[in-house]
């Protein structure tokens, strides 16, 4: 796992892979809504703590599963909706009115293993705002656009 900044700072983001053994883990098919059909697929949840949009403690971001014949994934936080494209929106939710960004002090990803194995879980800081002043910034950025870059996949290329 790790978190990096997209689109020239603009908004923090999380990416990884989900390997079984070296092997990437992904599934074959999903719902229109992105949720697996298959014994194969996963979904990761994204938690975020202390988000400011979403208010004290814990609170669930959102889900989505590895990208086929990688199990690449990644995650911007923008403001989304949630009334398409995935979970049923909040009870008395405006539809089409966005919600977030998640941004919060941490973030936290658990995903259920592949077969018998446990589930897992992956936990860290959020980070604070960009600023393309400061060389301490643009080389954690550098660094961490070079493991993106180095998945080869081409759903997540974004810097």
């Amino acid at each position: 796992m790790h978190t990096d900044w997209v689109y020239g700072g603009r908004f923090q983001h999380v990416f990884g892979r989900l390997t079984y053994r070296g092997r990437p883990v992904y599934g074959y098919r999903t719902t229109r809504l992105g949720a697996p059909t298959d014994r194969f697929g996963r979904l990761l949840y994204l938690d975020t703590l202390d988000a400011p949009a979403y208010g004290h403690g814990w609170r669930r971001e959102n889900s989505f599963v590895t990208h086929k014949g990688t199990g690449v994934f990644c995650y911007g936080f923008f403001r989304h909706d949630p009334t398409s494209g995935g979970y049923v929106a909040p009870p008395n939710w405006p539809r089409h009115h966005r919600r977030g960004p998640g941004v919060g002090k941490r973030y936290r990803v658990t995903v259920a293993g592949p077969g018998v194995t446990p589930d897992i879980s992956w936990e860290g800081l959020g980070l604070h705002p960009y600023s393309p002043k400061n060389p301490a910034d643009v080389a954690y950025e550098q660094a961490q656009n070079a493991i993106l870059d180095s998945y080869g996949d081409r759903l997540c290329r974004q810097h």
